[in-house]
């Protein structure tokens, strides 16, 4: 296995008109958590240690970059994941966002992610003499799908 430059991972999202999920605009951190709850089986069996089985398993998704609110033609943009977080033109927003998380382009063996889920927050900050920033957190919804290339 070959150690990687972590700049070559992200996080595509679908953009609130739908369609192909597409790079998140000036990312620059991107990670994904995976994780199983534990149901405690203890009982009077147990001699005092826990007994646990696994439960539901569980995802979500996180990134943080440069905000830009002139946009970036090609990539989801800040104001599109409001749109799917908030304020979809014609509806209400709450909508699921299809994600994938791994190289742009895996090369044969290197695998990634995908799914869907909801936006669960989004924030923009801009502090004194620095640059203004994003981060966004998307919940997984449903299966999430392993793909090796």
């Amino acid at each position: 296995m070959a150690i990687f430059n972590g700049t070559d991972l992200i996080l595509k999202v679908s953009p609130s008109s739908g369609g192909t999920a597409v790079k998140l605009m000036h990312s620059q951190s991107v990670s994904i958590d995976m994780s199983v709850d534990m149901i405690d089986i203890s009982n009077k069996d147990s001699d005092g240690y826990k007994d646990i089985l696994p439960g539901q398993m569980s995802y979500s998704l996180s990134a943080d970059g440069l905000m830009d609110f002139a946009g970036v033609a090609g990539d989801t943009e800040v104001d599109e994941l409001y749109n799917q977080m908030f304020q979809v033109v014609g509806g209400v927003g709450r909508t699921a966002v299809t994600f994938a998380f791994g190289f742009d382009t895996p090369a044969t063996g290197e695998y990634s992610y995908s799914g869907s889920g909801f936006i669960s927050s989004l924030s923009i900050t801009g502090g004194t003499e620095d640059a203004p920033t994003y981060s966004v957190a998307i919940e997984g919804n449903g299966a999430l799908i392993q793909t090796v290339a």
